[in-house]
C-alpha cells in the first residue's frame, strides 16, 4: 500500500492525500517460476484506490473510494490526529475491519505527521532558519512522546536551545530492479516536496500452520525528476503458529535522530498476542520512549494481515 501527501505551503494549509493498496497472492516457487525465482504467477485478491482532501484544521472534508464503501460518509469532517482512527473503529463495520481500505484511511493520520517534514526541508532550501520552522509548542507536545523525542536527546535539546528540529541526511530510493514486475502495484513518480509512505507485507502459511511475515514502511520526500530520499524505514521479521506471534525483531534502517533506534528493542512485548489484535496490543504496550511512532504504524499495520494467514495456502 502507498499513501502520498501533498506539500504544506505553512503549518496550517490543506493537504491532498491519494493512496491505493493491494493483496496479491503469488504462486508457489518451482518449475513455473519466472527469472531469478520470480513466483510464475499472482492473483490479485483486492485492490482499492482512495482520494481524499483535508482542510487547515486538518479534518478531512472530501473522500473518494474506488471501490466505493457506504461507511465512508460517516469519516466526513473527522480530524486527522488521535480521534481519527477511533472514529474509524466506530464506522466501520466489524467484516471490513482488516480491509484494504480501513488500512489505507488508518494511515492518513500519520501521513498528515511526515507531511512536516516536506515543508521543513522545502523551507530550509529556501533559506529559512531552522529556529523559525518549529511549530508552537512542539516541544510541549512532543517530548517524551517516543524514542527519538526523548528527554535530553537530540531533538529535544537542538529545538530547547533554538536550533530547530535538526534534519537529518537522507540516502536516495533504490531504483526497482524490474526483476519482479508484480513486486508492487502502480505507484507514480512522487513530486517536488510530496511525501510518500509505502508499505509491504509478506505472509507466508505452512501446512502445519506455522507463519512467517516480512513487513517493511518507507516515508520518503520528493526531490524533482522522479526522485525520492528515505526520512524514516523499518523492517519487521514475525514468526509464529496459529495467529499467534511467537518471535519479532524490528530492523531500524533510515531514522532521524541517534536515539530512534532503541525502540526497536522493546517490540519482544508484543510475543504471545494474536496477530489480529496486534493494532489495541500495539497501542497499550508500546508507549513513551519504549515506542516509535512509525514503527508502532506499522507493527499495527500487521493486525491487517490476519486474513492473508488464511488465504495464502488456499489455490
Amino acid at each position: 500500500m502507498h499513501v502520498d501527501v501533498g506539500p504544506r505551503g505553512e503549518w496550517s494549509s490543506p493537504l491532498a492525500m491519494e493512496g491505493a493498496a493491494r493483496d496479491l497472492r503469488t504462486a508457489p516457487q518451482g518449475p513455473d517460476a519466472g527469472p531469478g525465482g520470480v513466483p510464475g504467477g499472482a492473483t490479485t485478491l483486492a485492490e482499492v484506490h482512495v482520494m481524499a482532501g483535508f482542510d487547515i484544521s486538518r479534518r478531512l472534508e472530501s473522500l473518494t473510494t474506488s471501490p466505493a464503501a457506504p461507511w465512508t460518509d460517516a469519516v466526513i469532517g473527522t480530524r486527522a490526529g488521535g480521534g481519527f482512527r477511533r472514529h474509524l473503529e466506530e464506522v466501520v463495520p466489524p467484516e471490513e475491519a482488516g480491509s484494504l481500505l480501513r488500512q489505507v484511511l488508518d494511515d492518513m493520520p500519520a501521513a498528515a505527521l511526515i507531511s512536516g517534514y516536506g515543508l521543513m526541508r522545502m523551507a530550509r532550501r529556501k533559506g529559512h532558519h531552522p529556529s523559525t520552522l518549529t511549530p508552537t509548542g512542539a516541544l510541549d507536545r512532543m517530548t517524551d512522546l517516543c524514542s527519538g523525542w526523548r528527554t535530553g536527546g537530540t531533538a529535544v535539546l537542538s529545538i530547547a536551545a533554538g536550533e530547530g528540529v535538526p534534519m537529518q541526511d537522507c540516502p536516495p530510493v533504490p531504483r526497482p530492479s524490474g526483476a519482479d514486475p508484480s513486486a508492487w502495484h502502480d505507484i507514480g513518480p512522487l513530486q517536488m516536496d510530496w511525501m510518500r509512505r509505502r508499505r509491504l507485507m509478506d505472509v507466508v502459511v505452512e501446512p502445519d500452520g506455522t507463519f512467517a511475515i516480512w513487513a517493511m514502511f518507507r516515508d520518503t520526500v520528493g526531490e524533482g525528476e522522479g526522485d525520492e530520499v528515505v526520512l524514516h524505514e523499518y523492517t519487521v521479521r514475525v514468526g509464529g503458529t496459529d495467529g499467534v506471534v511467537g518471535s519479532i525483531v524490528a530492523e531500524p534502517r533510515v531514522l532521524p535522530f541517534p536515539e530512534c533506534p532503541a525502540a526497536a528493542d522493546a517490540v519482544g512485548a508484543l510475543v504471545g498476542s494474536e496477530v489480529s489484535a496486534l493494532a489495541p496490543v500495539v497501542h497499550d504496550t508500546l508507549t513513551g520512549i519504549a515506542s516509535c511512532t512509525h514503527l508502532n504504524d506499522l507493527l499495527r499495520a500487521l493486525g491487517g494481515v490476519g486474513g492473508l494467514l488464511s488465504l495464502a495456502n488456499v489455490r
